[in-house]
């Protein structure tokens, strides 16, 4: 019985080690993402979807035909657009004053997903992948154009500083966020032996807003990004 028990642990050995495969390559894309903003369970609109870029590289690592491991390192431009007329309904701006702008964020995403796939035919495969992500910002900005009476002042400040130097007053920077931020992540496409095309969805779940408001509290911040890729495998 000690035989057969260790002949077949050998088997299943054998058997993982020549279907295990690792590949690495290069992946980009285009991505749609936007913010949510929460303040005491209250969500303020005030942020519509916006158009950014990732490119990166990625590797997996197949244990079988069917399961295994990805991961990636990934450059990721993203963002959102002030929804002007939110915005002013939120903040209560004076008639006639217009808000306009956006948030540019530059980052650096390390996916690990765990991956499944199924052959379709000969050449082709589907595989649907799930898992977390860590990110970190070396930059980000918020990007301002305040129209009012025919005029217009255009501003721009770091998320991650503490005070913003508006016209010539020191002001406290109320959309301060952290620099690492972590979520899920998922993906679903097809590979093509080398040619690999999917469509993602990431999701931060750490709060992404690093001010507290006396007597409010602190606001959730949190971003969403739908992302289409091409990769290719060497």
């Amino acid at each position: 019985m000690k035989k057969l028990t260790l002949c077949v642990l050998l088997m299943l050995l054998v058997t993982t080690s020549s279907d295990a495969q690792f590949r690495a390559g290069l992946k980009g894309g285009a991505n749609l993402s936007s913010i949510s903003l929460t303040m005491q369970s209250v969500e303020f609109d005030v942020y519509k979807p916006r158009l950014g870029f990732h490119a990166g590289l990625m590797a997996e690592y197949m244990f079988s035909q069917h399961f295994g491991l990805q991961a990636e390192l990934m450059y990721v431009n993203s963002g959102a657009t002030i929804d002007a007329k939110k915005y002013a309904q939120a903040s209560g701006m004076p008639d006639g004053v217009k808000k306009e702008g956006h948030v540019n964020m530059n980052t650096f995403q390390i996916p690990l997903y765990l991956k499944t796939q199924f052959k379709l035919s000969n050449n082709m495969k589907l595989y649907v992948m799930g898992g977390g992500f860590a990110s970190y910002s070396p930059e980000a900005d918020m990007n301002i154009r305040i129209t009012a009476e025919g005029e217009t002042l255009k501003l721009k400040w770091s998320l991650f500083e503490q005070q913003i130097q508006i016209m010539d007053k020191l002001e406290d920077n109320v959309d301060v966020q952290h620099r690492y931020n972590g979520g899920i992540a998922f993906e679903a496409g097809v590979k093509m032996n080398r040619l690999v095309v999917g469509l993602g969805f990431r999701k931060v779940l750490s709060n992404m807003a690093a001010v507290h408001y006396i007597g409010l509290g602190e606001p959730t911040a949190k971003m969403w990004t739908a992302n289409l890729s091409v990769g290719y495998y060497f």
